[in-house]
C-alpha cells in the first residue's frame, strides 16, 4: 500500500511537470477591472455581448448549475473555478485573441459594495429596476438559463448592500492557513459568499455565472489563491471532495476530468494567463498590498498600520507580519494599543453573515459556518480594541 501511494505521488508530481513542459504560445495579463481604459472597456463589451449572442453565457451557466454541489462545499472549489474561467477566457479569445477576464479588487470596495465604481453605468451596472438591472454592461441582454429573463439583481439591503470582508481579514486568512481545506472553507464561508449574496439576484442562484459580475469576483478569488500558492503552497492541495474522497494532484477535476495538478501553476499549459502584481514572500514589508490595493493617499499605510499592532494581536492574526516586523520602538510586547502616531483611517466594521437559504443551498455544516463568522467578528473586536484604523 506504502509503494502505491508513493507511485501516486511522483506520478502527480509528473503531471505538474509536463504542464510545465508545454508552456503557452499567448500568455494574457488579467488586470483589475477599473484599469481597463475606455477603449480596452469597449472592446471587452464588445466580445461579451457577442459571446451571450451565440449561447456562450447559457452554455457556462448550465455547467455551473450542473456542477454545483460537486464544485461547492468541498476542495475541488478553487481548482474547478481556475478550469471554468479559463475555459470562459480561451472562448472569449475566439473573438479577441488577447481576451482577458478581468479581476475587481472587492475587498478594496468592501465598506460600500453599492457604491463602488464597479458596479457603476460605466462598468457592470448597479441594482436592478424590478430586479432587471437597466445600465451597464448587460444592460438589455437577454439571459437563456434556465429560461429566458433580464439579468437580475437584488442588493442585500435594498438600494445598498451589507459591508463585505475587509483586505486585513483575508490577509488574516491567507496567513494562518497553511492547509488547501482550511483556505478553501474561511475564502467560501467569507468573502465568496457575501459577494454572492449581496449583489443578488442571478448571483444568489446555482446559475451565477450569467452575471459577468461572477467572472470578476472569481478571477479575483482565484488571483488570491494564486498569491497564496506563492507564499510556499505551490502545489498544495489536500481535502475532499463531495462525496469524502481524498484529493491530489492527480484528481480529476468535475465535468472537465483534468487533474487538478493541471492547474496549479499559471503561464503553463493550458493556463495560459498571469495576474497584475503578486510576489513570492508573505514577509515582505507591502504584502497587504498585494491582497488589495488601497486609494494611493493610503497606499504607505496600509501595512505599516498592521505592524503598529499589539504583540498578542499579530501573533494571534497576522503571525508572519509580527516575525517579519518585530517590535516597535522596542515596546511592542507590551503595548495593549496602538501608538498615537498611527495614521488615520476608519474602523473595521462586521462583515454580512452568510443567509440560511445560502447555507442550505451549498449544504454547508452550520456549525463550521457559525464558527467561521464568530471568528470574523472576533476579528474585528480585537483590532478595534487595539485602535487600529484601517487605510480602506
Amino acid at each position: 500500500m506504502k509503494f502505491f501511494n508513493i507511485f501516486g505521488l511522483i506520478a502527480a508530481q509528473l503531471l505538474v511537470h509536463l504542464a510545465d513542459a508545454q508552456g503557452c504560445s499567448n500568455v494574457v495579463l488579467r488586470r483589475d477591472i477599473m484599469s481597463l481604459s475606455q477603449q480596452e472597456w469597449n472592446q471587452m463589451t464588445y466580445v461579451l455581448r457577442r459571446m451571450n449572442d451565440d449561447g456562450w453565457f447559457r452554455y457556462f451557466a448550465d455547467i455551473h448549475n450542473y456542477e454545483f454541489g460537486n464544485i461547492h462545499g468541498n476542495d475541488h472549489f478553487f481548482p474547478f473555478h481556475r478550469r471554468y474561467l479559463r475555459d470562459f477566457e480561451e472562448v472569449g479569445q475566439r473573438y479577441d485573441r488577447n481576451f482577458a477576464v478581468p479581476f475587481w479588487d472587492e475587498l478594496r470596495d468592501s465598506r460600500n459594495p453599492a457604491g463602488s465604481p464597479v458596479m457603476s453605468s460605466a462598468r457592470i451596472g448597479g441594482n436592478g429596476f424590478g430586479s432587471c438591472v437597466n445600465d451597464g454592461l448587460q444592460s438589455g441582454w437577454t439571459m437563456s438559463f434556465p429560461n429566458p429573463h433580464c439579468l437580475s439583481r437584488l442588493y442585500d439591503m435594498g438600494n445598498q448592500m451589507h459591508s463585505w470582508y475587509s483586505p486585513e481579514y483575508i490577509y488574516s486568512v491567507m496567513q494562518r492557513n497553511n492547509d488547501m481545506h482550511g483556505f478553501r472553507e474561511n475564502i467560501e464561508f467569507s468573502l465568496h459568499g457575501s459577494v454572492h449574496l449581496g449583489i443578488g439576484g442571478d448571483m444568489s442562484t446555482p446559475y451565477s455565472s450569467n452575471d459577468f459580475a461572477f467572472f470578476l469576483h472569481h478571477a479575483n478569488l482565484d488571483r488570491l489563491w494564486d498569491q497564496w500558492q506563492s507564499w510556499g503552497h505551490a502545489n498544495t492541495i489536500d481535502g475532499r471532495d463531495r462525496f469524502g474522497n481524498p484529493l491530489g494532484l492527480g484528481s480529476a477535476i468535475p465535468h472537465y476530468g483534468d487533474p487538478i495538478g493541471s492547474t496549479m501553476r499559471l503561464g503553463t499549459g493550458r493556463m495560459c494567463f498571469r495576474y497584475v502584481g503578486g510576489s513570492s514572500s508573505r514577509r515582505e514589508q507591502s504584502a497587504l498590498k498585494l491582497v488589495s490595493e488601497p486609494v494611493a493617499s493610503n497606499a504607505d499605510s496600509a501595512d505599516s498600520n498592521l505592524a503598529r499592532l499589539p504583540a498578542n494581536l499579530l501573533q494571534k492574526w497576522f503571525p508572519h507580519v509580527n516575525h517579519e516586523n518585530g517590535p516597535l520602538n522596542g515596546s511592542n510586547s507590551t503595548r495593549s494599543s496602538l501608538s498615537p502616531s498611527m495614521p488615520s483611517g476608519k474602523k473595521m466594521v462586521y462583515p454580512a453573515p452568510l443567509t440560511d437559504a445560502w447555507v442550505s443551498m451549498h449544504r454547508f455544516d452550520r456549525a463550521k459556518v457559525e464558527k467561521a463568522m464568530q471568528e470574523a467578528r472576533e476579528f474585528v473586536d480585537d483590532l478595534n480594541s487595539a485602535n487600529y484604523l484601517s487605510p480602506y
